[in-house]
């Protein structure tokens, strides 16, 4: 356990200062809580792209106090940032395998 913590942390500390500037890999779905800015970067200080509607999927990558999304609407596909305050993330319903019931045995 300490050895996991331990890789953890070294890779956290080994990650580049402006990592949020890298290309990210989108680790879930997501819907906008309320009609939200897309902006070209994690400020409010930054350009809006386009407004996602309330209740637009979107896609999430990892987040902070921004999130980089992808957000696809009348053909075209919009990449940029969204407070994570304003999404709501959808889980993913867990599925425990049952143990089979053998009917022949009754």
């Amino acid at each position: 356990m300490k050895l996991m913590l331990t890789v953890a942390l070294l890779l956290a500390l080994a990650a580049p200062a402006g990592a949020e500037d890298v290309p990210f890999v989108f680790q879930s779905d997501a819907v906008t809580r309320h009609n939200t800015n897309l902006r070209t970067g994690p400020s409010l200080k930054a350009a809006v792209l386009t407004v996602v509607p309330r209740g637009q999927p979107v896609q999430v990558g990892r987040c902070s106090v921004w999130c980089p999304v992808k957000y696809q609407a009348s053909g075209k596909t919009y990449a940029g940032y969204i407070s994570a305050d304003l999404l709501k993330r959808q889980l993913l319903p867990i599925i425990t395998p049952q143990p089979k019931s053998d009917q022949s045995e009754r």
